[in-house]
């Protein structure tokens, strides 16, 4: 569970909200990994006061590939990362004429911090901010790098 919000042109109408997802990893030594992932989130529109409008908010449901870099073999552990991942974006509970479904695609890069509680039991704070391309679900001038989405996370995993 964690928090994301947006950055640059999709700020200002996009409230940060609740974050949460399922990451299943592959480490075959304590310097690289892999990991598959599914991640989700909600952001509030915060594009008018008018009560006609209802309370819009977007939902965001993605899926996405990434590899990640220890930087020790320590039990204490920080790591970098990088990937590539694919998202649906859909208006709920409202209506705005600005904000539309869609499905677009997205770049995470990241760090992170794992601490290794036993052999089989790991802790995690992670984060990571996410170039999107190909998004269509806001109507944003000229998006560019500067115009993405943070995400914090905290997380719990096992190994085997």
């Amino acid at each position: 569970r964690g928090v994301e919000g947006y950055t640059g042109k999709l700020a200002p109408n996009l409230d940060p909200g609740p974050s949460y997802g399922v990451i299943v990893g592959y480490r075959p030594n304590d310097y690289l990994g892999v990991e598959a992932a599914y991640s989700g989130g909600t952001s509030s529109l915060a594009v008018s006061e008018s009560q006609s409008l209802g309370n819009p908010d977007i939902v965001r449901n993605g899926a996405q590939a990434a590899v990640t870099l220890g930087l020790s073999s320590l039990r204490l552990q920080p790591y970098v990362l990088a990937g590539i991942g694919v998202e649906r974006y859909s208006v709920r509970s409202g209506m705005f004429f600005q904000f539309f479904d869609d499905t677009g695609g997205y770049a995470p890069v990241g760090a992170g911090l794992r601490y290794q509680l036993n052999p089989h039991l790991t802790a995690e704070v992670r984060g990571s901010y996410s170039f999107l391309f190909g998004q269509d679900f806001a109507r944003a001038q000229d998006p560019g790098a500067g115009d993405g989405r943070y995400q914090g996370v905290l997380q719990i995993g096992g190994s085997y």
